[in-house]
């Protein structure tokens, strides 16, 4: 059981401000206090290095042990921890003398090993029940402190500092192992302030417990999405975002969220929180989005018509869903903000017409007589093809796995010469799985081989990998965003194709 040695001897122990103590060779620990390490391993040297000549303790006298060979068919849940850590804000009084700093270092220091040793704990115990009441005996611990406390009769800044330490850590180990607790593990926040606080929690309390609470449940929403959950969770941030307009975690949780409905909306593949908040990933969804808006509306050949459509696409962005954030990782911000600029300059002179080739035009230049080109011969096709599957039957440097298993490539070669030679979908018997490579590099190889075989865009190849491929089944994406990103060239594609053929 993880002990709360450094807290107990603050309340009751030889570290009890009420004493008299003062801390021995202050001037030689004074330039350790103004922050604290981030890694545990560092939290307890550091502690250690404070406490020396003050206190003799071991962090690590009760260390977990896994027992799940002992267990017939244990349970264990993996606690990940949120890309944004629980992080209740709220009012810590700054330490105003040499000794309140000593303390208050302790106290914060102490919340934090707190939380790491839980999360090493879990993952060592790797069984539920036993890391259940690990967490459970810390949180009563910390419920028995904080009475204590409350019913001290002399004030004393170090202990109040000391008991908002603890309701803060105390919540946020609620939200850190939630898979794991239920309701009744825990005494509830407005309980926790009137059955051992003896009060009602005041309003800047609430909410930074709600909002703590709202970013947790955010974040949960990235492994299983679901869109009307997200649009409540979103108006809750939207309304945290409002008391706290600064506030950078909240800015990126609703950019993150909103991109993901938009992403949900267009039909796209949606892919993980850290690739939702990266401002180079969000710069490709842009600039395709862009790409894709802009020939739709420069098939009009009249500015002012040109302006409606863009009316229309603000709104079919927009009806679903309100976009509030202007923020550059905000892909419908930037999305709107660039219609609205184009609308502007549109209305500048909306008389004015534009060249245009429409579709129905396109269709009839087609229609006419075209130069005798030589066919290139299957043998040569399937050359062409040969040569640019061959680096996926290597060897991945990154992990030094295969890209394909061996079976995978003959099928993929097989169904390849196949669509070259008869211009039609192959029997799929066997679907490429998901494999040792990223799936934007499998597109981008098939779409070279089109490239040297065909003038335009063959809808049957589009098709064919909807068909053959997991990475890209209907269910991954829709056709028309496979069509449009087919040609999309990804970073360090050729260095890594030749490095991997020598």
């Amino acid at each position: 059981m993880i002990e709360l040695e450094i807290y107990n001897s603050i309340i009751h122990g030889s570290l009890n401000p009420l004493n008299g103590w003062r801390p021995a060779g202050y001037s030689e620990i004074a330039g350790l206090l103004h922050n604290c390490p981030e890694t545990l391993p560092e939290i307890e040297n550091r502690l250690y290095q404070i406490l020396d000549k003050n206190l003799q303790i071991n962090l690590n006298a009760c260390s977990p042990v896994n027992i799940t060979r002992f267990l017939n068919k244990p349970n264990y849940t993996t606690v990940e921890p949120n890309y944004f850590p629980p992080e209740i804000s709220g009012y810590l009084p700054l330490p105003q003398t040499p000794e309140q700093q000593f303390y208050c270092f302790l106290i914060t220091a102490e919340a934090k090993r707190i939380k790491l040793c839980l999360l090493q704990s879990v993952d060592i115990l790797k069984e539920d029940v036993c890391a259940k009441q690990e967490i459970i005996n810390v949180l009563k611990l910390l419920a028995r402190y904080a009475k204590h406390i409350r019913e001290q009769a002399v004030p004393n800044p170090i202990f109040d500092f000391l008991l908002a330490q603890i309701v803060k850590l105390y919540f946020e180990i609620t939200l850190m192992f939630d898979a794991l607790l239920s309701d009744t593990d825990y005494i509830s926040f407005a309980d926790f302030h009137t059955l051992l606080l003896r009060r009602q929690p005041d309003e800047d309390e609430s909410a930074a417990y709600q909002k703590a609470l709202h970013i947790h449940r955010a974040q949960l929403l990235f492994a299983s999405f679901d869109t009307p959950e997200a649009r409540n969770v979103l108006s809750l941030l939207y309304a945290d975002l409002a008391k706290t307009p600064a506030d950078n975690t909240l800015i990126t949780l609703i950019c993150a969220l909103e991109n993901a409905i938009f992403l949900k909306n267009t039909n796209q593949t949606m892919p993980g929180f850290e690739q939702l908040i990266s401002v180079e990933f969000i710069n490709l969804i842009i600039k395709e989005q862009k790409d894709i808006l802009k020939q739709r509306y420069e098939r009009e050949e009249i500015a002012l018509d040109r302006v409606n459509t863009i009316n229309e696409i603000i709104f079919e962005i927009s009806v679903k869903d309100i976009y509030k954030v202007n923020n550059e990782k905000s892909i419908a911000y930037n999305l709107l903000s660039y219609l609205n600029a184009q609308k502007k300059i549109y209305l500048k002179d909306p008389s004015a017409l534009f060249k245009v080739v429409i579709e129905k035009q396109a269709a009839e230049l087609k229609k006419k007589p075209q130069p005798t080109i030589n066919p290139m011969q299957i043998k040569t096709k399937l050359a062409i093809a040969h040569k640019h599957l061959a680096f996926l039957n290597g060897i991945n440097p990154q992990n030094n796995k295969r890209y394909l298993t061996e079976k995978d490539y003959k099928w993929l070669v097989g169904y390849v010469e196949h669509l070259i030679q008869y211009g039609t979908i192959p029997p799929i018997p066997h679907k490429i799985p998901k494999s040792n490579i990223p799936k934007t590099w499998l597109k981008y190889t098939l779409y070279v081989i089109h490239q040297e075989l065909y003038t335009s865009i063959q809808d049957i190849w589009i098709e064919f990998m909807q068909v053959a491929f997991d990475d890209f089944s209907p269910k991954e994406v829709t056709f028309s965003t496979l069509k449009t990103k087919f040609s999309v060239y990804p970073s360090g594609y050729n260095q890594h194709v030749k490095r991997v053929l020598g």
